[in-house]
């Protein structure tokens, strides 16, 4: 499962304790509400005047099979200790918030991350402890409607394996990515967000995957479940793309789920 916690208090952790006193101090030199790349320049300073070893914006691929899934860029990454993410907030903390700090853990493989925002009166932070989860699909009976089961059953094998191999934790973008690697890697052709001639819209973009052009795939991740909603926004693409039958992966908080869909009107 993936959570925030304040268990840890950050002033019992000296490295953090000294973060925050630097991620202050640029809060009290700058003031309030300015724009996220300041802060982030001035917080380099502090941090390389106070010997805190760190890495900023470090960019790295998340490769699977030799294929690259998705790219992170976190703010910082403190001494291989832990990770902290800069905003200026007019509001509070948001889940999308914890989301990307704990993808950020989870690539790097570091517990626990900090949300730091500049955009109070006074500098407000909160800790977060990732835990990683491994689970495995429960596999749906095979229906009547997928028109190539060995096909299915390849498919399925490559992403379980993924699943396997990564576990829990990723969000949705990063899941999309590897599921294609894990597709692609296992010797089918996939096409990821495809276009489809809507009414009069010309060419629209699918936030979907297209495997040999046969099936659709849509990724879900670190939701409660396959949703009603999930299935009628793959059977809107297998609409648009004339496909008989598509295939939903979705990648939770604990555990992980599929599900098959057919064309609405076939």
């Amino acid at each position: 499962m993936i959570h925030s916690r304040l268990q840890v208090r950050s002033e019992e952790d000296p490295v953090t304790r000294a973060f925050i006193g630097c991620a202050m101090e640029v809060h009290s030199a700058v003031g309030p509400g300015l724009g996220e790349e300041i802060y982030h320049q001035e917080l380099v300073k502090s941090l390389t005047r106070a010997g805190i070893s760190h890495l900023s914006k470090p960019r790295r691929d998340l490769i699977y099979r030799g294929l690259v899934a998705d790219t992170f860029e976190p703010d910082f990454v403190i001494e291989n200790h832990f990770i902290p993410e800069l905003k200026c907030l007019r509001g509070l903390f948001a889940a999308e918030h914890l989301l990307q700090a704990f993808c950020y853990c989870k690539f790097w493989r570091l517990r626990t991350s900090l949300l730091v925002d500049f955009g109070k009166q006074s500098l407000l932070w909160k800790r977060l402890l990732y835990r990683s989860r491994t689970s495995d699909f429960t596999l749906p009976r095979m229906p009547g409607f997928v028109s190539r089961p060995t096909f299915a059953t390849g498919i399925i094998a490559a992403v379980r394996s993924c699943l396997q191999e990564v576990g829990l934790g990723y969000r949705h973008t990063t899941w999309k990515g590897l599921v294609r690697a894990a597709i692609q890697s296992a010797g089918f052709h996939v096409a990821s967000n495809p276009t489809a001639s809507v009414l009069d819209h010309g060419s629209v973009a699918l936030d979907s995957l297209i495997i040999d052009d046969s099936c659709a795939v849509s990724v879900s991740a670190l939701t409660e479940g396959i949703s009603p909603s999930d299935r009628a926004i793959l059977q809107t693409h297998l609409r648009w793309l004339n496909l008989d039958w598509g295939v939903i992966f979705h990648f939770g908080k604990s555990t992980a789920n599929i599900a098959f869909v057919k064309h609405p009107k076939k």
